[in-house]
């Protein structure tokens, strides 16, 4: 399912929930359609206690990871209104929700949110469908 956030004539596209399989690779991504001029895009992860950031893209500095997570992940722009997080080797910890915060300017931070869901041999079978 397709989630659209929209913040006055900002529109902040992202799929509500990302399927991976357990080992695989995960892609969330986030799209910015509107004229405002982003300064930075930032993931966060949504724990209990409140948000975790994990990577950020800028023109200047390009993108940077969290240190110790760089061989875990990924963040992949096209430019700034166009941004991925890719999750390499996907474990049950990664399954969860995540955040792209597009910091702009005139209206400041907009956000969008997707979830991580996890199938495999080792999740609930009642996930796993026979064909």
């Amino acid at each position: 399912m397709l989630c659209v956030a929209a913040v006055a004539l900002a529109v902040i596209e992202t799929e509500e929930t990302v399927w991976a399989a357990v080992g695989g690779q995960a892609s969330l991504s986030c799209q910015l359609s509107g004229d405002e001029e982003v300064l930075q895009i930032t993931w966060q992860e949504v724990l209990p206690g409140g948000e975790m950031s994990l990577a950020t893209y800028t023109k200047k500095f390009g993108p940077q990871v969290k240190p110790g997570l760089e061989e875990k992940m990924d963040i992949q722009c096209k430019d700034l209104q166009s941004c991925s997080m890719v999750i390499r080797k996907v474990t049950e910890q990664d399954e969860g929700c995540y955040r792209c915060l597009f910091n702009t300017y005139p209206l400041g931070a907009l956000i969008g949110r997707t979830c991580l869901k996890l199938y495999g041999e080792d999740i609930n079978p009642s996930y796993q469908a026979c064909i």
